[in-house]
């Protein structure tokens, strides 16, 4: 494969409405968009979508990183220091090679792979009402899982986010939450002790560090994920090693890109847990080479966390959006 030019592009995404974590509110955010083209004119893209909270650089140093990439190698040389910008530089390797061999990423990496992925719905609002209808509406469009964001309301309104929700979305759909990371060890085992109730898939990051979860999933009643307390390869095969989750999330733009993010699994797997593939709420192009790895690394369930683009009102591409609750991949 031989490049005969990439561009890298500083884009804006826009969210419909703030999504809020305990890392904070985002209204909108810059990525980079790379494009590579190779000398027939096929092209394949990746994205850099850095955020603070889930990954150490910025779009500033991402976007530098890959300038510097696609101007002083071309391609050719060793991959940006930025992680997100790498995460872009193989995602765009990955789908210039697909165009190449004329088939989907999902298949070029993996024969027979499937070519549509149920994916889990993200559900927002600034009420409890509003996340309930939209929990509600993601089940209605053919979601059976959904998510939903814990640990900036205190117990109390957690508790009262968490009944709604079940109660709307009835007791066979799936619910999975997120406290990124928002409690400390003592209130963590408090709170998982009051939602068990309601039947929770797992919850992501009671709380930050990988001691910390640990000391909450040996006590915990609901099984426990890793995220963004483990942003490496070396982090996660710590995290697998203490003990610290039942299951590890996988964000292929924070981690590298869908490359590091399959060597990863492997060593989640090789230590009998499971992964579970999700967006870092970034734009179409991100989502879709996640989609792709996910697929190709069978990682179909839990299901991953991409139904993420139709939160957004300003895209990078063409929305890569659900149908009946599926992504199609083609």
């Amino acid at each position: 494969m031989r490049i005969a030019e990439a561009r890298v592009e500083r884009r804006l995404l826009r969210y419909h409405s703030p999504i809020t974590t305990a890392h904070g509110t985002i209204a909108d955010r810059w990525m980079v968009l790379l494009t590579l083209v190779d000398e027939d004119g096929n092209i394949g893209l990746g994205e850099a979508a850095p955020l603070a909270g889930f990954t150490p650089d910025t779009v500033e140093i991402a976007e530098s990183a890959l300038r510097r990439w696609a101007a002083d190698q071309a391609g050719d040389g060793d991959p940006p220091a930025s992680v997100t910008a790498r995460a872009a530089v193989d995602s765009a390797l990955l789908d210039l090679a697909a165009r190449i061999a004329a088939t989907s990423v999902h298949r070029l990496l993996a024969p027979g792979s499937p070519d549509r992925l149920a994916v889990s719905a993200l559900a927002t609002g600034a009420s409890v009402e509003a996340i309930a209808a939209s929990a509600a509406a993601a089940v209605a469009a053919g979601h059976g899982t959904v998510k939903i964001k814990v640990g900036t309301h205190g117990m109390n309104g957690d508790l009262d986010r968490v009944s709604a929700v079940r109660s709307r979305i009835g007791p066979d759909v799936r619910l999975r939450l997120d406290a990124n990371g928002a409690w400390g060890v003592p209130e963590a085992l408090r709170h998982l002790d009051r939602l068990a109730e309601f039947d929770i898939e797992f919850l992501e990051e009671p709380v930050a560090g990988i001691e910390n979860l640990a000391a909450v999933r040996n006590s915990s009643p609901v099984p426990i994920a890793v995220d963004e307390s483990a942003p490496t390869v070396e982090d996660i095969s710590r995290a697998v090693e203490t003990g610290a989750a039942d299951l590890v999330v996988l964000k292929p733009s924070a981690i590298g890109g869908p490359s590091e993010a399959a060597r990863a699994a492997a060593i989640v797997r090789d230590a009998g847990m499971n992964v579970v593939v999700t967006s870092l709420l970034e734009g179409s192009v991100g989502i879709r080479a996640a989609a792709h790895l996910a697929s190709a690394i069978g990682a179909v369930d839990p299901a991953p966390g991409l139904a993420t683009a139709s939160l957004l009102a300003v895209d990078v591409a063409t929305p890569f959006l659900p149908v009946n609750g599926e992504l199609l991949l083609g």
